[in-house]
Parts: structure tokens; sequence; C-alpha cells
């Protein structure tokens, strides 16, 4: 028995009623015996070689960061899929924490999660890629508005404290008087104000993924401030001593 690859008669391949072979790809194989009388047809086997799988270059999310909430595209870039194969993707670790599958994932993270991402197939299974979607928090607003000093004297300096709430990701607390995000008064945690009259003074938390509600505090301005006399007199000047004057 004569083996042969490609057509009959064409590649060598082994003699015997059986042979090995490796193909490295779909290869169909032909065997027909040789004597010294004649030689026989062929009849042939296609030997069906599944392939590989390929890692993936690297993953990627768009858009990433995001804001708490929202969610993100994860894609594979680079890489190949075998016989039989699919993109699966993890969070906890590569192979543990299965989140979904294919070239491309949507995903809403709730917190800054890694993913992995691999190609599973007949013949391998590759090795994980990562990417890590940073997730930016939300600020909540205050609860409250703290005064050194209320009510005010005309133009005395009263110290205001935001109490509760807290800052997300890029946040500040932004102080406003007149109504909420009128007139800009300061930035920070406590603004130093010395209003004329009575006011009122908003603060809220403005950050990358959100602005609160504002919270407000009314400075009242009630007391009122002496004015300086333009003279004084008195009713006898000069006197006698010991005799009355009123002054």
């Amino acid at each position: 028995w004569q083996w042969y690859s490609a057509s009959c008669g064409g590649t060598f391949v082994g003699t015997g009623t059986s042979v090995i072979v490796t193909p490295a790809s779909t290869t169909t194989y032909f065997v027909r015996a040789e004597g010294s009388c004649n030689t026989t047809s062929c009849v042939s086997v296609i030997i069906t070689v599944n392939t590989l799988s390929t890692a993936a270059a690297s993953a990627s999310a768009a858009p990433n960061p995001v804001c708490a909430g929202n969610s993100t595209t994860l894609t594979v870039n680079p890489g190949s899929l075998g016989t039989g194969a699919s993109w699966q993707w993890y969070s906890t670790s590569c192979g543990v924490g299965a989140v979904g599958s294919g070239a491309s994932l949507l995903v809403t993270p709730a917190v800054t999660t890694t993913y992995f991402v691999r190609a599973e197939g007949t013949c391998n299974t590759t090795t994980c890629v990562s990417v890590t979607v940073t997730v930016n928090t939300n600020s909540t607003p205050p609860t409250g508005i703290t005064a050194s000093v209320n009510p005010t004297c005309p133009s005395q300096a009263t110290t205001l404290t935001v109490v509760g709430g807290s800052l997300g990701s890029g946040a500040n607390w932004q102080w406003y008087s007149g109504a909420c995000g009128s007139v800009f008064v300061g930035s920070g945690v406590s603004v130093s104000v010395s209003p004329a009259a009575t006011t009122t003074y908003f603060v809220r938390a403005e950050g990358t993924c959100n602005t609160t509600a504002c919270t407000s505090l009314i400075i009242n301005v009630t007391n009122t401030l002496s004015t300086a006399p333009a003279s004084a007199t008195a009713s006898v000047n000069p006197t006698c001593p010991s005799q009355a004057t009123t002054l």
C-alpha cells in the first residue's frame, strides 16, 4: 500500500497498511496498491485540521473612565479565533467571573473594575489580556451650612462651613449668593463672607460626574452700626464751682 497527499500518486507519504501523518492544515490523503502485476485506483480520506486561536494583543474600553451607572464598550484588539473559538470576558481574574462573550462587550461597572479576555476554542485556550475601567464617583449634596457668626453686623466677617455631603471625582464645594449658581462667592469646605445686608448663601458640589442640589443659609445682618456724634455742647460754659451744666 502506497500513500500520497495532494493527489493520487502525488506527494509520497509512506508505505503500509497504516501510516502516521501530522498535517499542518486540512489535507486529502490517497492510498493504492502498487505491485508486480498492477497498480489499483486510489481511495482517499480528508483529514480536517482545526486551527489554533492566537491571543489578543490588547483590550480597550471606550469611554474610559466612566461615571457610576454609565456603560462602556470593551473591545478585543488584534488576535484571531481558531476552530470553534470565541472571545470570553471575565471580571474577577482570568477565567473567573464570566461577564460575556464576543469581540466587543457592553458593561456597566459599579466600581473601578479590571476585565480579562481570552480566546477559548476546540484546540486551545489563549492567555488573557486585560483592561481596567475607571469608575468616577458621584458627589452627594450637603445636609447643611454653619456660620461662625449669625446674626452679624454690617460687613462683619463670618465663616460659612459645609455640613455633611461628599465630594465625588474631581469635585469641589462651590459657594454662591442670591440664588443657587448665581453670584460666585468662593470654593472649599469653608469660605469667609462679609455681607453688608441680610444675604442667603448657597453651596453645592460640582465635579466630573454630577452637580448636586444646593443647600442654603440666611445670614441676618440685623445689628446696626453706631455713627459718631457731630459735636458736643454744654448748657452753661464756663460755670462756677459746683454749678450744674448739662452736656
